[in-house]
């Protein structure tokens, strides 16, 4: 009989392993995933699969209740794991986001509408955000009904101590303290909380790390650039991507939804989609972006999407994902030895390069589409450098 469960467990080891080194390498590698973390997730996935073969279990009946018990008596570093085993659920078709508990479940219902209807924020947004919400409620109102009337000051502060002792870094607590300031001004505007709540929510000090970013200077921004291979069709569209983010200040979401109808030729202009909390905007097209346009659509794959930036190798004539466009800019960053990621670099370069010429803040804030000119005063840096050449010595 033991024999007969061995022989079992290793043909199912076999399955898995079939399973995990065909099908969802490639599931991951058609979602641009990098060739480092698929070489992590199938090593956490094969020593998952090992340890259910030899109980007699398939890694393919994985649930996602399962997870955090397997995390927890397994590996001490948990994000990695856990992403391994989501992805691995999101590959069987099995992965279901926990839906809200049912006590508040009309907030948070209500609070989703508000982030997707009238902020027009992105659907991962809107999830970690409605994650941090349901979880203050639930630490708020534990098993009982909402009744924000009880809600004092004090116990925004509690909840932000407890957050901050849970050994986190400082930048993680400042994003949950600030999304939960968001949530709390949702319900202040619904006239269920006085506006105290949402002053009450502190903001943990990070004095360790800097808040000035590092931008791309002139002699940066034509490396980055040059490290395009434009030789190909996929390197001119990557190209072409790199340079609508660092010379017209685009997102990396607008870049995304850009439709071939966008572009208006005879105008010389270019109408960017709505996008976080902005309506959409009209960008005049510079030569040099108009130029690299017209040769990327040389090139461009023959398909049924209107969108203007689509697959060449890898999901041919499909409409590229935010991820794919990031994971184009992370390589030409390592292309240039630099060690930076993200997208939103090449906006506050384009932002602090148009202030360095001289355009004021609203004139920056119209281009990058942000409603406050508070918001862009965060993206353009002043040149200390060129400062310190204005200051002379005081007369004696």
């Amino acid at each position: 009989m033991q024999n007969s469960d061995s022989s079992t467990g290793t043909t199912q080891l076999r399955a898995d392993l079939v399973l995990i080194n065909g099908a969802f390498i490639e599931y991951l590698s058609e979602r641009y995933t990098a060739a480092r973390t698929i070489a992590i997730y199938r090593g956490v996935l094969v020593k998952v699969a090992r340890s259910f073969g030899r109980h007699g279990r398939s890694l393919s009946s994985l649930q996602r209740k399962d997870v955090p018990a397997l995390i927890r008596h397994r590996w001490r570093c948990h994000h990695a794991p856990r992403l391994a085993l989501h992805a691995w659920l999101k590959f069987l078709g099995r992965f279901h986001a926990p839906a809200p508990r049912t006590r508040w479940r009309s907030w948070t219902d209500d609070y989703a509408r508000f982030m997707e209807t009238d902020r027009g924020l992105a659907a991962c947004t809107r999830h970690r955000r409605l994650q941090i919400a349901d979880r203050y409620l639930g630490w708020q109102f534990h098993r009982g009904t909402v009744d924000w009337g009880r809600v004092r000051p004090q116990d925004i502060w509690r909840y932000a101590a407890k957050l901050n002792c849970q050994g986190r870094k400082p930048r993680g607590v400042c994003d949950d303290l600030s999304a939960l300031r968001q949530f709390l001004r949702f319900v202040y505007l619904r006239g269920s909380c006085p506006s105290v709540l949402e002053r009450a929510v502190p903001t943990v000090a990070d004095r360790g790390r800097s808040f000035r970013r590092a931008i791309m200077n002139d002699e940066q921004r034509r490396k980055f650039l040059a490290s395009f291979d434009r030789k190909s069709a996929e390197g001119r569209r990557d190209y072409t991507m790199a340079l609508c983010m660092i010379d017209l200040g685009l997102r990396a979401i607008e870049v995304v939804r850009l439709c071939l109808g966008d572009i208006d030729w005879e105008r010389k202009s270019m109408t960017v989609p709505p996008a976080k909390s902005s309506r959409g905007r009209q960008l005049p097209l510079p030569s040099h972006v108009a130029a690299a346009l017209r040769i990327y659509l040389r090139a461009r794959p023959t398909t049924r999407s209107d969108r203007l930036f689509v697959g060449h190798t890898a999901l041919v004539g499909r409409a590229l994902s935010s991820g794919a466009v990031r994971g184009a800019i992370d390589r030409a960053y390592r292309r240039c030895g630099f060690r930076w990621y993200g997208t939103h670099r090449l906006r506050r370069s384009f932002a602090t390069r148009l202030y360095a010429q001289g355009a004021n803040m609203k004139e920056i804030a119209d281009l990058l589409g942000h409603r406050l000119v508070m918001t862009t005063e965060r993206y353009a840096q002043v040149d200390l450098h060129g400062l310190r050449a204005l200051v002379q010595p005081w007369p004696a």
